[in-house]
């Protein structure tokens, strides 16, 4: 396959090829580098904050976790972010020769196509899935710090001789130690928020209201939600099922128009017991109040635990990247002018430490 069609089905042009032969980022990819850069700052942070935000406003592990998830996944776009505007400000290009492999992901209702090259996965039409020959050596051009794909060119040509020495080769580098800088920031909020509601697991303080019950709405679906209307008040209850009160409740439709005791633990809407008839419907949390603490303990101690576990594997990455980064680049990467990789340290350093001092901010802030 010659230069044009790799131009065509991978977007770049003769000046991008020209300019990254020379070590250089063209004008065109910098201005598509640096959108790529601002909009995921733009939309990192506050959705690692939002995540950390559900972490705060929730008793429920799993939705705790799925809240430090969220964080995670902010904190990976803030840093692919950083990565991208890094490489459009020091303009350093790395080279790699290696062959195309295709790769197709079937989705649901979609099919994704990729071209593999060395270190660096770019999305590909179907045409150019197609059209791309599999396991054809070429020249690689790419961002080193965000791994773009920037160019390539058929492998029979020259090998380029830059004016300026071309960057390091990411495989050793910034692919390694992003990952395992985001776990370790994910690790060290989840430790901080699982120890610190574990700290404040309370027993049950029952509320009791007494009324009259005005309407009961049951929702069947992949879940079943209950929700129990009471007089003078446009807010909802939520009942548990009927078997879960001892003794076995009535039907809660049986109850509209008459008068109950509802009670509620102090600041929640979920009825733990109520009384009707006389008879009094109670659930475990209400008969032993303690057994709530005990269970909002265990759960946030789980996010604690699961949260060291991933500060320890980040801890593991870290020393595993950095010592890879002394070792040789693999052969299929390793033209002679691939220079020794520089250190990430400083820069990862710097992700790590806003993302915790922002998390304990917001764990004030979620306090006053």
């Amino acid at each position: 396959m010659d230069e044009q069609s790799f131009e065509r089905y991978l977007t770049f042009s003769d000046a991008d090829l020209a300019a990254n032969r020379d070590g250089d980022i063209g004008a065109g990819q910098k201005a598509k580098m640096v959108w790529s850069g601002v909009w995921r700052l733009v939309v990192g942070p506050p959705t690692a904050i939002i995540g950390v935000v559900v972490t705060q406003i929730t008793d429920n592990a799993l939705v705790m976790l799925l809240g430090l998830g969220f964080a995670g996944f902010g904190l990976y776009l803030t840093w692919r972010g950083f990565a991208f505007l890094t490489d459009t400000l020091v303009a350093r290009v790395a080279y790699v020769t290696g062959p195309i492999h295709k790769k197709l992901v079937r989705g649901k209702n979609t099919t994704s196509y990729f071209a593999e090259i060395g270190p660096v996965s770019k999305r590909i039409t179907s045409l150019a899935y197609t059209s791309l020959p599999e396991g054809t050596s070429v020249h690689l051009y790419y961002a080193p710090a965000c791994r773009s794909l920037l160019s390539v060119e058929p492998a029979n040509v020259d090998e380029p001789r830059p004016d300026h020495p071309f960057g390091p080769d990411s495989a050793h580098a910034w692919n390694r130690l992003r990952w395992s800088w985001v776990v370790i920031t994910v690790g060290a909020v989840g430790l901080l928020v699982g120890v610190h509601a574990a700290t404040l697991a309370q027993p049950v303080h029952a509320v009791g209201v007494e009324t009259t019950v005005a309407d009961y709405i049951e929702t069947h679906g992949k879940s079943t939600s209950r929700r129990l209307y009471i007089a003078n008040d446009p807010n909802d209850y939520t009942p548990k099922s009927e078997s879960s009160y001892d003794p076995i409740a009535p039907s809660f439709y049986s109850m509209i128009g008459k008068p109950v005791v509802i009670y509620t633990d102090d600041g929640s809407r979920e009825i733990i017991a109520f009384r009707v008839g006389g008879v009094l419907y109670a659930t475990d949390w209400y008969l032993h109040p303690e057994h709530k603490t005990v269970f909002e303990a265990a759960t946030r101690a789980i996010v604690a635990v699961l949260s060291l576990l991933a500060i320890v594997a980040g801890v593991v990455g870290v020393r595993v990247g950095f010592r890879l980064q002394t070792l040789p680049a693999r052969p299929l990467y390793g033209p002679p002018s691939v220079h020794k990789p520089q250190s990430v340290l400083w820069a990862s350093g710097v992700v790590l430490a806003v993302a915790i001092l922002t998390s304990l901010l917001l764990l004030v802030l979620t306090h006053l």
